[in-house]
């Protein structure tokens, strides 16, 4: 996939691959291009990959003769890392000095096995430095998870790249998506932009600790979608980019100080919607060039998620989430498994929600349209221009400077497929200002959004 110095390599896309055949379309004949990523079935991967002494390795899958390539030093500080919850120098500054890496042979022969995965991919360097730790990540089982990041040492945050990589697969395994990391490694790899493999993510140094955990934690999360799940993300790359944009909105909002995810998602699918790169959802991904690709598999399907979330609520939405994967993990769902995993679970016909969210050119503008207070009770009317189903926060400014939020429902006030509601509220101060929306909510118009009542 790239060279990123003269001796530091990430190789993908690198053997023959057989077809998906599928009870949909037959034999899968798109090619991957580039955006239009990965749809390959399960497999199980022996692999032996020789390189010259001094090169380390890394790859999908777990190494079966770790004694047999690193130095005594590194063998057993790779020991202490799999058993480790504390991150672990694997591999240091020093270690390359005293070029006690890699057992002293002209050629290293990498052993590795993977189970049960849709690819296989690895890198190599002769410096990269290696950090990594464990964790448990299945306490039923008892199972852990080795956990690795290898960089170039003159990044600048490679060197909290392992301990936001553990918190992250902490956090997708116990909160949301709430299912076990299900594989037994994960390497972060110091490449070129940012991209996913089963057990491997080839990422950009970020100069920012706000990218670092965004980008870290984004490709982590595609070991759910599309790999575990079996995704055909060439045709509808929202079920795998849209829930990789919006499993980490909590991660990233707990581990990057003044990063607001949403908001970000909410402005960046603002800025497009409505226009002629706004494209349903459904439409097969292959037919879509950025920034119609990016808008319709990241942006708006993320902002779906997340209003749907806020709709059924955290608990009924894991049971709706769980439900599906369940039932569809390794057996390439289609988006019609995740609409009727997600009505069954919910005991409700979501129908209002997925047909203009997936379907149709719908998009998101609400609108405030007049306002009035008469003996301490007010009253306003929020029309659904776009006709998105959107949440509707009401704000009130009062003229001695003081705020209040005084309407905050989900999007489950446009069900019954009105255009507009009606909103009630007693008005105990003199009100300066009515503000509908916020910045996490996406709207193209936000001129009226507001009614200045002095």
């Amino acid at each position: 996939m790239g060279a990123y110095d003269s001796t530091s390599f990430f190789i993908a896309y690198w053997y023959p691959q057989v077809a998906v055949y599928d009870d949909i379309d037959g034999w899968d004949t798109q090619n991957y291009t580039g955006s239009t990523e990965s749809y390959n079935d399960f497999n199980d991967y022996q692999v032996e990959i020789t390189v010259p002494e001094g090169f380390l390795l890394f790859s999908t899958g777990l190494l079966q003769n770790p004694d047999e390539v690193y130095s005594e030093k590194i063998w057993r500080k790779y020991l202490n890392a799999m058993e480790s919850d504390k991150i672990v120098g694997v591999v240091e500054s020093g270690d390359y000095e005293k070029g006690s890496v890699t057992t002293r042979k002209e050629k290293l022969t990498y052993r590795i096995r993977a189970a049960n995965v849709p690819d296989f991919a690895f890198g190599t360097s002769d410096h990269y430095l290696w950090d990594a730790s464990s964790l448990l990540v299945d306490t039923l089982i008892h199972r852990r998870a080795f956990i690795s990041a290898v960089y170039n040492k003159s990044t600048k945050d490679f060197s909290n790249v392992a301990g936001i990589a553990r918190k992250a697969i902490q956090s997708f395994s116990t909160f949301i998506p709430g299912v076990p990391y299900p594989y037994p490694a994960m390497t972060v790899f110091n490449g070129q932009g940012g991209m996913e493999f089963p057990m491997m993510c080839n990422n950009s140094a970020v100069p920012d600790l706000q990218g670092t955990v965004h980008l870290t934690s984004h490709e982590i999360s595609h070991t759910y979608f599309p790999f575990y799940m079996g995704i055909n993300e060439r045709k509808y790359a929202w079920m795998d980019e849209g829930w990789a944009t919006m499993l980490p909105f909590d991660f990233q909002t707990e581990n990057a100080p003044g990063y607001d995810p949403r908001t970000r998602n909410a402005q960046g699918y603002s800025e497009f919607a409505g226009y002629d790169y706004d494209i349903p959802p459904m439409t097969p991904s292959y037919n879509l060039k950025n920034p119609a690709y990016r808008t319709a598999s990241y942006r708006r399907p993320g902002a779906a998620y997340q209003f749907l979330r806020q709709y059924l609520g955290d608990k009924k939405f894991l049971e709706a989430l769980h439900l599906y994967m369940s039932r569809w993990n390794g057996k390439h769902p289609a988006p019609y498994d995740f609409f009727f995993s997600f009505n069954d679970a919910a005991k409700e016909n979501l129908d209002w929600f997925f047909k203009p969210w997936f379907f149709e050119t719908k998009y998101p503008d609400l609108s405030v349209e007049y306002f009035k207070v008469e003996r301490g009770k007010a009253s306003c009317e929020v029309k659904n221009i776009g006709g998105l189903p959107l949440p509707v926060l009401l704000k009130a400014y009062y003229s001695d400077g003081t705020e209040d939020v005084v309407y905050n429902e989900t999007a489950g006030v446009w069900k019954n497929g009105n255009k507009s509601i009606f909103v009630n509220f007693s008005a105990p101060k003199q009100i300066r200002e009515i503000e509908l929306g916020t910045s996490q909510i996406p709207d193209v118009d936000l001129s009226n959004n507001t009614i200045n009542i002095q």
